[in-house]
């Protein structure tokens, strides 16, 4: 059997709109894993869930997700709550159903650090020839795509690449979330100066533009944030967005929405890149 698209929706970049679906790129029946098990009988293991200080069981209608901000001091999150945080995170990413295309950038510029999870994209019926010219764009330009799109309910980031037969879309971790490498002792060794020649050398030919991560922060983590502060400390007791894609159904001439939008960017000036982050 064909796998099932995990997630259905458009790539939108410029007045383009292509219809896509989303399939893991990992395998994950492959993947060995293991379950606890009891050594006298082979019983699966359970966990009940009890209360550090009072040593009962306590159900799940009672169990509540808090952050903690201080010594005995907690921030409760409803659920409502968070679902809430996530839908306004994603509306203000442009959207639950688009794949927005933020830039494009030579892959190298990268990060491999940011790459988190792959996935596959294939187009829809009546999206192939958009995503063939998107996919022959992209391969002889050396250009891939960084892009926003929301995934199991919250908006993440992705790099859009070329494989010689399809796209692929690797999700990028936030750059909120990186460790700062400055706390790792690295020694220095001897070298000689031919080696750093020849190393500058092979880092000439290979150095070219990149791209800013933090232009384009976690929107979900700002709105954990904003929720979070909108909280009393408690003592712990003993939509379519402007960038959305066409409406379903609704044809595009392909050739002129190419036309029209590389007309509006030609009429924008040239991005500056922000504030830079030290490379791990």
């Amino acid at each position: 059997m064909p796998p099932r698209a995990l997630w259905s929706g458009q790539i939108s970049f410029g007045l383009v709109s292509i219809p896509v679906g989303l399939f893991s790129a990992v395998e994950s029946s492959e993947r060995i894993s293991f379950h606890f098990v009891h050594r006298k009988d082979m019983a699966p293991i359970h966990y009940k869930k009890f209360c550090s200080k009072e040593d009962v069981e306590v159900p799940n209608d009672e169990i509540v997700r808090a952050r903690q901000i201080g010594k005995n001091r907690w921030a409760v999150v409803e659920k409502e709550e968070l679902e809430e945080a996530a839908s306004e995170a994603v509306e203000e990413g442009g959207g639950k159903d688009a794949i927005e295309v933020l830039q494009f950038v030579p892959p190298e510029s990268i990060d491999p650090l940011s790459f988190d999870e792959p996935y596959y994209v294939a187009p829809r019926k009546g999206g192939e020839k958009a995503y063939g010219v998107l996919l022959d764009a992209l391969a002889d330009r050396k250009r891939a795509g960084i892009v926003r799109f929301a995934l199991r309910s919250h908006p993440r980031l992705g790099a859009l690449v070329p494989t010689p037969k399809l796209l692929a879309l690797t999700t990028l971790r936030p750059f909120e979330e990186r460790r700062d490498p400055s706390s790792i002792s690295v020694p220095r060794t001897p070298h000689r100066p031919a080696e750093v020649k020849l190393a500058e050398l092979l880092v000439d030919r290979l150095s070219s533009d990149g791209w800013d991560p933090s232009e384009h922060p976690d929107t979900y983590r700002k709105a954990l944030q904003k929720l979070l502060a909108s909280k009393t400390p408690r003592v712990a007791a003993g939509g379519r967005g402007a960038a959305a894609a066409e409406k379903e159904g609704e044809v595009v001439d392909l050739m002129e929405a190419l036309r029209r939008s590389v007309g509006n960017t030609a009429k924008k000036p040239a991005r500056r890149s922000g504030r830079k982050r030290g490379a791990a």
